[in-house]
């Protein structure tokens, strides 16, 4: 059994409050209202602290929003996490983005219109981080959200990493989240097999919300049933089709230029030693 789980809970119609104000309205995406948190060996992503749960005065243990959020995030990662990454970068994965946002940082000067800076950062440092950060996605809809990476090892493409931080703290100084920061690793085909579960259940609870929504008499609240019927049909393709491009091969016009990005590699390491 894998130590990878991504959870999930969809709160009921009745307890997600329309949007509007004075002229309410649901949609597909507020009816994804709900918890969500990654279970990773031993640790829970996305379970807030008990003093964050007492600073915010909540009582939701995980993140608290529509879940619609991370899958749109998640799969949009997908093209690139299925393209496995060098060895050397693999390696250095833990370290990797605070290494290039030091780097970064070294080549800024006083004047804005530096012309060796922008030199550097299109010819240098986009290069470089254009790979990572296209297996990347943040959680900006949450305060002190982590920032997440999912990157596959190179050669047999056989394992991947998911890396995670948030560097926000509460004005107490503690921790938002109960795991801040860390790597995990596991198998690919792990990893593969659980975001396959993971969108079916997902999908499985969304076709009850949605079918639920259809026959509900919603009163004063606006809801296009026949577009919600419409854009869950899409909304559940689009996404199969973005979990299927993990299985799939990059044909060459979609690999990266990994001989370029591990030069470029190597220079920003001779340059922060």
């Amino acid at each position: 059994m894998s130590n990878f789980k991504i959870n999930f809970s969809l709160k009921p119609l009745d307890d997600i409050t329309p949007w509007g104000g004075t002229k309410p309205s649901l949609h597909w995406f507020g009816m994804t209202d709900g918890q969500l948190w990654i279970t990773v060996g031993e640790n829970n992503i996305y379970e807030y602290s008990q003093a964050a749960i007492d600073h915010f005065h909540c009582d939701l243990r995980y993140n608290d929003y529509q879940l619609s959020r991370f899958l749109e995030d998640f799969s949009d990662t997908f093209r690139f996490v299925r393209e496995p990454i060098p060895a050397a970068l693999y390696n250095g994965l833990d370290t990797f983005r605070n290494r290039v946002h030091h780097w970064h940082d070294a080549q800024i000067g006083d004047d804005d219109d530096d012309d060796a800076y922008w030199d550097f950062f299109e010819n240098e440092y986009e290069p470089l981080t254009d790979w990572y950060q296209r297996r990347s996605f943040d959680s900006g809809h949450l305060v002190g959200g982590p920032y997440f990476s999912f990157c596959r090892c190179g050669e047999t493409g056989e394992k991947i990493k998911i890396c995670w931080e948030s560097d926000d703290r509460l004005e107490s100084g503690g921790h938002i989240w109960t795991v801040p920061c860390g790597v995990f690793e596991l198998p690919y085909r792990e990893f593969v097999a659980e975001v396959e579960r993971f969108y079916t259940a997902f999908f499985e609870a969304m076709d009850k919300q949605v079918e639920r929504a259809l026959q509900k008499d919603w009163g004063a609240v606006e809801v296009d049933k026949a577009y919600l019927a419409k854009e869950h049909a899409e909304r559940k393709e689009g996404f199969s089709r973005a979990v299927a491009l993990l299985s799939t091969p990059c044909t060459p016009e979609e690999c990266t230029d990994w001989a370029k990005v591990e030069t470029l590699y190597r220079k920003m390491t001779a340059e922060l030693l």
